[in-house]
């Protein structure tokens, strides 16, 4: 038997007792070491009103069990789990624009944050020189490569990043490899324990400005920092910034959105004519199926980006409740939690 974590809305957590899955043909059984917390799953912790939900796809593991037809990996081998994953064969896949398939292979309703996984081998990316707590960090950080790609970042410009959880501080530290010349990261607060320790993880990532959105009126602090507006934004806050986005980029600015919320707000009131009358993209960010993987692996085991910075909390299944709970909380410092199935991976 093993441990899995399924939660629904106001808080309500169940760690179920589940039979260890069996690799069919084309299947890996993988013995998950690490499992980030994704905004995601506080979303649904806090907001989700159906039955229990699976909480966790930002998974690390190891392969234990291969089934017949499988590939390129065997017991032993260290792999980030993704959670959806491009099929290769449908027609968007073969035409180049493997971002908009939908038949690729999926978690099946497994919650990463369980003790053993059975997927579709085509879903793994081999991974080494980084420990299971970190290589946890891959998925979002994939998620965040993304972002910014999709805010066509182009060197020597100018950015704004909208929102100081772990995706947010990231795409700061990836505009600045993408060659941005000055990052503007903004955050609500910096008052509290929590905001304190994510804006301070934005320094690392290179933020060369810090706005707190509860202190100063946000748009006007981009302006006056960048005169006309940014080039490219960043929108891993809530929905609700959108409009603001929009008042802070440059003529011709583009805005990659990445923020959702389930509970009821993700509904805004923008002016198209802004839009149009200055020119301005907007991109949004999905990430299915997964894209960026191996670049992903490669930025944080050479250290171009430091996971260490971003992940400072982990936790067992028996401490998950509370945990989840505080990353709510002002209180805590907690920038990126993970759970961490055995107390041997656990090091921090």
């Amino acid at each position: 038997m093993m441990k899995a974590l399924f939660a629904k809305g106001e808080f309500q957590f169940d760690i179920r007792e589940m039979p260890v899955p069996s690799p069919k043909e084309g299947e890996v059984l993988v013995k998950v070491r690490a499992c980030g917390v994704c905004g995601t799953d506080l979303h649904i912790s806090k907001n989700w009103k159906e039955d229990y939900a699976p909480l966790g796809h930002e998974i690390s593991g190891e392969v234990v069990e291969v089934g017949k037809g499988v590939h390129g990996y065997k017991p032993g081998d260290k792999v980030i789990v993704e959670d959806v994953a491009q099929c290769g064969v449908c027609s968007d896949c073969k035409n180049g624009a493997t971002y908009k398939c939908r038949s690729g292979p999926t978690l099946n309703g497994q919650p990463g944050m369980s003790e053993y996984l059975c997927v579709d081998y085509r879903m793994l990316n081999h991974f080494d020189g980084i420990d299971f707590v970190n290589a946890s960090l891959v998925e979002p950080c994939a998620v965040s490569i993304n972002a910014v790609l999709n805010a066509k970042v182009q060197l020597g410009s100018n950015v704004v990043v909208l929102g100081h959880g772990p995706i947010g501080l990231m795409c700061v530290r990836i505009a600045k490899l993408m060659g941005a010349a000055k990052v503007a990261l903004v955050g609500t607060s910096g008052k509290n324990k929590k905001g304190a320790a994510r804006f301070k993880a934005g320094e690392k990532m290179g933020a060369d400005k810090i706005i707190e959105s509860s202190e100063t009126d946000a748009v006007e602090a981009v302006k006056s920092y960048f005169k006309g507006g940014a080039d490219s934004i960043i929108v891993t806050s809530p929905p609700e910034t959108l409009p603001d986005a929009i008042k802070m980029a440059r003529y011709g600015g583009v805005i990659s959105i990445a923020g959702i919320d389930l509970g009821g707000r993700s509904k805004v009131e923008i002016d198209v004519n802004e839009l149009i009358f200055n020119k301005i993209t907007i991109n949004s960010t999905f990430a299915e199926p997964a894209q960026s993987f191996p670049t992903s692996i490669k930025l944080i085991r050479e250290g171009l980006l430091d996971a260490g910075s971003i992940i400072t909390h982990t936790f067992s299944f028996e401490e998950a409740p509370e945990i989840i709970r505080k990353c709510f909380s002002g209180d805590e410092g907690i920038v990126k939690a993970v759970l961490v199935p055995s107390d041997t991976d656990k090091v921090r």
